[in-house]
């Protein structure tokens, strides 16, 4: 009868030991995530993000091509997660973009039968603020972010908006 106890006492505690460790995992999300985001200064495009304890990296990458004009968006950002929850993170970012464009245009002038013009233009845009993550469902989660950024190479100060969508890959 001692036996048969003890087995059970065993048994009980060593599935309320794994039910807490299955638990805790799918609370956190994974380090690696892939997703999209979009914002003057995160950048815009597909989006890979790389996370260690609370600090994050994010790279954003998205070109554009027709038949004379070619755009790229390179966006890194960084954030550091100041109040960690189960469903919401409050978080600090400061996001970079670099913005090229290569226009060709071709038109008619009167002194000559045909002129083109090509030029290349970078600009670069940076931002700082705050913003909030919600974990929609176990692996999928929204960052909406709010702050200040400089525009066109430090040349405009204004209000951002942004917002990236990401798919947390489940880490074995």
């Amino acid at each position: 009868m001692k036996k048969q106890i003890l087995i059970i006492v065993i048994l009980l505690f060593t599935v309320t030991l794994f039910a807490q460790k299955t638990e805790k995992q799918s609370k956190t999300l994974s380090k690696h995530a892939v997703g999209v985001a979009a914002g003057p200064t995160i950048g815009y495009g597909l989006s890979y993000q790389y996370t260690y304890s609370r600090f994050s990296v994010q790279a954003t990458f998205f070109p554009r091509k027709t038949s004379n004009h070619e755009i790229y968006y390179t966006g890194l950002t960084f954030y550091y997660v100041l109040v960690k929850d189960k469903k919401i993170n409050l978080f600090l970012y400061q996001g970079n973009n670099l913005f090229c464009t290569k226009v060709e245009e071709n038109w008619k002038d009167w002194n000559r039968n045909e002129e083109r013009k090509k030029y290349f233009k970078a600009y670069n845009n940076n931002g700082l603020g705050i913003g909030f993550e919600f974990v929609i469902v176990e692996h999928v989660s929204l960052k909406l972010m709010s702050g200040y950024a400089y525009y066109l190479n430090f040349k405009k100060l204004s209000l951002t908006g942004e917002i990236a969508l990401l798919y947390h890959i489940p880490s074995k």
